[in-house]
């Protein structure tokens, strides 16, 4: 949420304390005035008024902008502006001052500073000409006035100028943030993702080699169940590795690309998803993937997730069913287009990765894999950037997972 900012500065003890020195200074004037004045040319009434627009003035140099204040501005205003003729001009400074202080603030609609400052000119100008005032004193008194809605209109032109950037300043620091939260939001979920796929791969991988392990064992076939063991300690181990790498990622991005390198990242990584594959005792034939060759390694590791992914559903979904693996380039599109498809059973995985839209409704899709596969792998794709993407679906009797990533 952006901060709130005050539509006027505080007031600072140097401001104030020079206003407090200025009204003092006007009063001096106006005692010594009336003092001096053996003609009585400043009656007793004046001096009381004026010394009332100067206490005002004192009294809002240290208030905070409020109501108070204002008060204290509009008897300063028409006190001052009142005894403009009385006092030859010198409580015109009070005036003065107090249209400095409302045209700068900017709690106030510029139709409201507008009126207030009218009203000093229209009261100096009556009081200029009942008292017969010459013209020159009466330009010189409004004079005052205009010189001091410039000032004004000049302080608020410089804190709108302030607070405006102060919240740019602010929106600037939340959209940071924001895109901080973003970021971290997207790291958590390709860990998460990441973590998904691991999981998916290997331990499902080992709850197949176990089931076989233990009907070896029950045939008495140890040689072949220790063949299994071997094979499900180099899959735990693989997928402990990568689960420590996306740990690693989201503790420490740092830390993402430990000494060994992703499997995903070699350049057999397909091949060794495919002999896992048949090693966890699937089927799977393969072709075209002499095209892959064509990929740079982002867009290859990228392919081999969604493949890895593909081939841990068809496990999990239709175990003992052969897998068709192809891959084909379209040259003028410049892109290559990698298809998993497996044969289902009839009902087969329509509450899981099986179930395409024509079996399971909408949204049958985004259900894949338990609700993560198909969007681990959208997301795979979509990170690259390109127009690479990923679609999953029954067609007919078999489930197909269809990759299409742009060749660069």
């Amino acid at each position: 949420m952006t901060p709130a900012f005050p539509d006027a500065p505080e007031r600072t003890g140097l401001g104030s304390t020079l206003n407090g020195v200025g009204a003092v200074v006007v009063g001096s004037f106006l005692v010594v005035d009336r003092v001096g004045a053996a003609d009585g040319r400043l009656p007793a009434g004046v001096l009381v008024l004026g010394l009332v627009a100067l206490a005002a003035w004192i009294v809002r140099s240290f208030l905070r902008p409020g109501r108070v204040a204002d008060a204290a501005a509009v008897v300063m205003l028409v006190v001052g502006s009142a005894l403009v003729t009385s006092t030859d001009a010198l409580l015109i400074t009070p005036a003065i001052v107090a249209i400095v202080a409302v045209a700068a603030d900017l709690r106030h609609p510029r139709g409201v500073v507008v009126a207030f400052a009218a009203t000093g000119f229209a009261i100096v100008t009556a009081t200029s000409l009942l008292d017969s005032r010459s013209p020159s004193f009466l330009l010189a008194c409004l004079g005052g006035l205009a010189l001091g809605c410039v000032v004004g209109y000049n302080r608020r032109q410089n804190r709108v100028a302030e607070v405006t950037a102060r919240k740019l300043l602010a929106r600037e620091v939340e959209i940071e943030r924001e895109q901080q939260h973003s970021a971290l939001l997207a790291d958590r979920a390709r860990v998460a993702r990441d973590i998904h796929d691991v999981l998916a791969h290997s331990l499902g991988g080992l709850v197949i080699q176990l089931d076989a392990v233990e009907a070896l064992l029950e045939n008495g076939r140890t040689d072949e169940a220790a063949a299994r063991v071997t094979a499900a300690r180099s899959l735990a181990a693989d997928g402990l590795g990568e689960a420590r790498r996306a740990v690693a990622t989201l503790r420490d991005p740092a830390l993402a690309a430990p000494a060994g390198g992703d499997p995903l990242d070699r350049p057999d990584a397909v091949d060794r998803l495919l002999e896992t594959h048949r090693s966890l005792g699937g089927q799977v034939s393969a072709s075209g993937l002499d095209a892959l060759t064509a990929l740079d390694a982002e867009h290859s590791r990228a392919l081999a997730g969604v493949l890895r992914e593909a081939l841990s559903n068809a496990r999990r979904h239709a175990p003992g069913a052969p897998v068709a693996v192809a891959a084909t380039a379209d040259a003028g599109r410049g892109t290559l287009r990698v298809t998993v498809s497996n044969p289902v059973g009839a009902g087969a995985g329509v509450a899981g990765a099986t179930a395409g839209p024509a079996a399971a409704g909408p949204g049958a899709e985004d259900r894949a894999g338990g609700g993560q596969g198909l969007p681990g792998m959208r997301d795979r794709l979509a990170e690259l950037g390109d127009g690479s993407r990923v679609a999953a679906g029954r067609r007919g009797d078999s489930f197909v997972v269809e990759a299409e990533v742009v060749v660069r």
